[in-house]
């Protein structure tokens, strides 16, 4: 077999090519994987050096926040022991009690200054000194405390307590809802045997409806209950309100229904509790259950407009006509724009004629023809002037009259209100 040599040449100067490729891509391959080698991380500063800048912070009245960065950046350096971990978090805090009183001495001084600053400052402390005691009271393998900070904590805590309350109503003021309640919700739960006094009161309150007002349902929960123990019953009543409300958009059905059925036992004229209670007792088709909620009701406050309807729609719902009759009358007497008594009353009339039709005799020569169209047509005159009040009460909900009262004028041969009505379905429809 004879090898061909013209090729060799072309052989050779790839070779050749691919070498030098390979020397000038070496240096390239080798600075990747020298830049990808991670560059040592600086020793953190001894716990010494920190608290000595700490100490000069303070002293100085300068630098504050870099310290307190530090500090509390340490706090997690593995073999601290919760003895150390305290003291940090006390040492953070009295820097915050420094940065707050610049602010102050501004003020004093009446030179500008930033009272958000100055009330966020007490805030952030008050922090540091909660995580400063939950770690110095924690128990040792024995299941003993020795809380070494407890007094200091305490003494600086009530130092300020009047300012952080002042700094929930600074902010509430402004209608800062979210940038108020931890302030409240501080003053409320941030206290170790200390006596119940005016402000505790105010706080917890306030603590209950700024969280409520900001959507933070569970907060309004938290504080509803010693909220409501502060108060007079008009304003415990709304507390409850609130409190329920939260538990609704949580979506917690069964604290629910418990919040309601305690608000209907203990502030039963506040109707809030007794017409959601009712209406999901309806809802569960619990009918009597309705019923016999409406009846304490009576008996408790005598007896209001809303809660004979509740027992007329309920009668309603169980096609019993002429109860649901008679107790929309109570209502009607008790509140004479009832739209919704008005409209339990005309349906039940309604219902009662198209039955009435519904079993009428067909035969026009036969005795009882003229008897039986006759009651037909009084049912149908009497649901008549109780839709035409719905729909003067609520004209704009069309939905509840226009089909009813097309009904009541087609069966009374009421010609001109009949066109009108069919006009008005007529342009609803397009």
């Amino acid at each position: 077999m004879t090898i061909r040599q013209d090729n060799l040449p072309i052989r050779k100067a790839r070779r050749g090519l691919s070498l030098l490729l390979l020397f000038i891509l070496l240096p390239a391959f080798m600075s990747v994987g020298a830049a990808e080698k991670k560059p040592k991380q600086p020793k953190p500063e001894k716990l010494s050096v920190l608290w000595k800048n700490a100490k000069t912070a303070l002293k100085n009245q300068a630098n504050q926040d870099a310290a307190r960065n530090a500090l509390l950046g340490a706090v997690n350096r593995e073999g601290l022991k919760n003895k150390q971990k305290a003291d940090i978090y006390y040492t953070a805090a009295l820097l915050e009690e420094s940065l707050n009183g610049v602010e102050n001495r501004k003020a004093y001084l009446k030179q500008q200054f930033d009272t958000a600053r100055f009330f966020n400052k007490l805030s952030d402390m008050y922090a540091q000194l909660r995580l400063c005691d939950s770690v110095d009271l924690v128990p040792d393998a024995n299941g003993k405390e020795h809380p070494r900070l407890q007094k200091k904590t305490r003494s600086l805590r009530l130092k300020h307590r009047r300012n952080i309350i002042g700094g929930g109503k600074f902010f509430l003021a402004r209608q800062g809802f979210a940038a108020a309640y931890p302030f409240f919700d501080l003053y409320s739960t941030y206290r170790y045997d200390e006596p119940v006094d005016s402000l505790l009161r105010q706080a917890v309150c306030l603590a209950a409806l700024t969280a409520f007002h900001m959507d933070n349902y569970p907060g309004t929960v938290k504080h509803a209950d010693e909220a409501i123990s502060y108060s007079d019953s008009s304003t415990s009543a709304i507390l409850l309100e609130y409190k329920a409300r939260a538990y609704a958009a949580m979506k917690d059905s069964d604290m629910w229904v418990v919040t309601l059925r305690r608000g209907v036992r203990e502030y039963p004229e506040h109707d809030f509790f007794f017409v959601h209670l009712a209406d999901w007792y309806h809802d569960q088709r619990e009918f009597v259950e309705e019923r016999n909620l409406a009846d304490k009701l009576i008996a408790a406050t005598g007896g209001r407009a809303i809660h004979f309807y509740a027992k007329s729609k309920s009668y309603l719902s169980e096609n019993d006509y002429e109860s649901c009759i008679a107790y929309a009358d109570s209502s009607i007497a008790l509140q004479k724009d009832y739209a919704d008594a008005y409209y339990n009353k005309g349906i039940a009339y309604l219902n009662m004629a198209v039955i009435s039709q519904e079993n009428s005799t067909k035969d026009v020569n036969a005795p009882q023809y003229v008897a039986d169209r006759e009651r037909t047509r009084e049912l149908y005159r009497k649901a008549r002037p109780c839709m035409e009040m719905v729909r003067h009460l609520q004209p704009e909900k069309q939905d509840r009259w226009a089909s009813p009262l097309y009904r009541i004028y087609l069966n009374l041969n009421l010609g001109e209100e009949f066109v009108e009505i069919d006009r008005i379905l007529n342009t609803s429809k397009k």
